[in-house]
């Protein structure tokens, strides 16, 4: 079983000012333009930190400066004791109110193949880079892995519920509409929402980089034994706000042909069942491959010429040695049969060459223009994740979206 730990958070104090403008979403999320914006909500918004400025020779160090000085200013301070922190965002979802709690813990590191904390997801490597030059230029764990406790018997989702019936240590409210809530917990009560969220492996569902650069940086530090631990977030997989989103493909190019022509419903045909559909606005397309069998997708052909419903055929799925728990994960089936198959490309050379990009936006998968192609999936479901790393298996690269994300900024976890 995992071993969780309690922790003295870094956090930021009222003399930083308004905490809804100091969080920020983590830092794979942040594009230039949202970067600017959080800058000016405040001087002390954390993504100074978790996305610094300046050249890559000397971008980490200018976030281990801003650091200090923070400290230094007193706008950042250590609390006095080891904690777990409950955590509480308040959103809506589709127009409809909503919630997810969450425990903030340290836990221990250990290889993937001890079966402790089990990954669902490849890694791209350059990201791997980066974190981890920024976690030893700082000696701080900026951002939280998100995982899911198995939680069975509901234990830990209980003494959450709780607890988040009394006044919170902290609020906020973002300008995404989020609010966000925490407590500061020790002694019994901490004790026991530990032991419940440790009571099984725990699931990486977002942060699959943090945790290798992590095990990265406690190699390199081997004689901090802070960082033999991990700021962790787990959310209870029985947490009604526990929700994945799917990620759509885009293909900017067709596969290169002898004859330099190519055709996209001729050439699927031959791996797939394809059935064409009435003319659909984008998230209906979303929501008709949400009831379609396991491992379809909508194939939407460039410049708006149509779209179908492809589902991998039995002979395809065979020829290409799916074992049928993968044949039904519709990212395991576009790589395969798509990427594999056509370009000869894994997702990672794919995305490298500017061959493929990921969004999250059904419309801009239904508009890509020739000669690519736009791939609208279907949310792969908690129990093929589950069921995949239980075997030691990973999905493709962006198989899963869990929304809303776990902010950054909250606490930090000195090393």
């Amino acid at each position: 079983m995992p071993e969780l730990a309690p922790f003295s958070a870094l956090r930021f104090t009222h003399a930083a000012g308004d905490l809804s403008l100091l969080l920020a979403p983590p830092y794979d999320v942040i594009d230039a333009e949202d970067a600017e914006e959080l800058k000016n909500r405040s001087p002390y918004n954390c993504v100074r930190l978790i996305l610094p400025d300046g050249s890559p020779g000397n971008r980490y160090v200018n976030a281990a400066a801003t650091l200090q000085q923070w400290i230094l200013e007193g706008v950042l301070d250590v609390d006095p004791d080891p904690s777990v922190y409950v955590y509480r965002q308040r959103y809506h979802d589709d127009g409809k109110p909503s919630e997810r709690i969450a425990v903030f813990a340290a836990v221990r590191l250990t290889p993937f193949e001890d079966g402790e904390v089990l990954p669902h997801e490849r890694t791209h490597a350059g990201p791997k880079k980066d974190r981890l030059a920024l976690t030893l230029a700082t000696r701080t764990q900026l951002s939280p892995i998100f995982m899911v406790a198995r939680d069975d018997d509901g234990t830990l989702y209980d003494l959450e519920r709780e607890l988040v019936d009394s006044v919170p240590d902290v609020e906020a409210a973002t300008p995404d509409g989020i609010e966000h809530s925490m407590w500061v917990v020790s002694g019994d009560r901490g004790d026991r929402l530990l032991s419940a969220a440790a009571s099984n492996p725990l699931l990486i569902a977002d942060g699959h980089h943090r945790y290798e650069t992590a095990l990265a940086a406690a190699e390199a530090l081997g004689d901090n034994v802070k960082a033999a631990y991990l700021l962790v977030c787990i959310v209870s997989q029985l947490d009604p706000g526990l929700v994945v989103r799917p990620t759509h493909r885009l293909l900017a190019e067709a596969p290169e042909t002898s004859d330099g022509g190519f055709d996209w419903i001729s050439t699927l045909t031959e791996s797939f069942q394809l059935e064409e559909l009435p003319s659909l606005a984008p998230t209906e397309a979303e929501e008709a491959v949400a009831s379609a069998p396991p491992g379809s997708m909508i194939v939407a052909l460039p410049d708006g010429a149509g779209c179908w419903l492809a589902s991998p055929r039995s002979e395809a799925l065979a020829r290409a040695a799916i074992p049928p728990e993968r044949a039904r994960i519709s990212p395991v089936v576009f790589d395969e049969l798509i990427l594999g198959a056509l370009y000869g490309l894994e997702a990672d050379e794919a995305a490298h060459e500017g061959i493929l990009s990921y969004s999250r936006s059904p419309a801009a998968a239904a508009s890509v223009p020739r000669p690519g192609c736009g791939f609208i999936l279907p949310a792969v479901s908690l129990e093929d994740v589950w069921a995949t790393a239980g075997l030691g298996g990973r999905l493709p690269p962006k198989s899963t979206y869990f929304e809303p994300k776990m902010p950054s900024g909250l606490l930090f976890r000195p090393l």
